[in-house]
C-alpha cells in the first residue's frame, strides 16, 4: 500500500499541521474513511523526508503503523462535537 500523497512538495510544517489536525478531528469526532486515508497519506509522505530527526521518524512510523490497522465502515460519519467538560470548565 502506498501511503504517500500524490501532491507536489508540501512544506514539512504544513504537513505536520495537517497530521495534527486530522488526529485531533479523529479523536474528537471519530475517524472516518476519508480522515483515515488522508492521515495515512500525510504520515507516509512525511516519512519520505530524508531530513527527519530519528525520534520524529520513529514517532511517525509508529503512528502510521497504528493507523494502517484502523478499519472504518465505508459509511462512517463524524459525530457531533460533544464537549468533554461542562461549558466554561477548564482542566489542567
Amino acid at each position: 500500500m502506498d501511503d504517500r500523497l500524490d501532491t507536489d512538495a508540501m512544506p514539512p510544517e504544513l504537513r505536520l499541521a495537517a497530521i495534527v489536525t486530522l488526529l485531533s478531528a479523529s479523536a474528537l469526532r471519530g475517524p472516518t474513511v476519508a480522515k483515515t486515508a488522508a492521515l495515512r497519506a500525510h504520515l507516509g509522505a512525511a516519512l519520505a523526508d530524508a531530513a527527519l530527526a530519528p525520534e520524529l521518524r520513529d514517532a511517525l512510523e509508529q503512528a502510521l503503523a497504528g493507523w494502517r490497522a484502523v478499519e472504518c465502515h465505508p459509511a462512517s460519519v463524524s459525530v457531533p462535537l460533544c464537549p468533554l467538560t461542562a461549558p466554561g470548565q477548564s482542566l489542567h
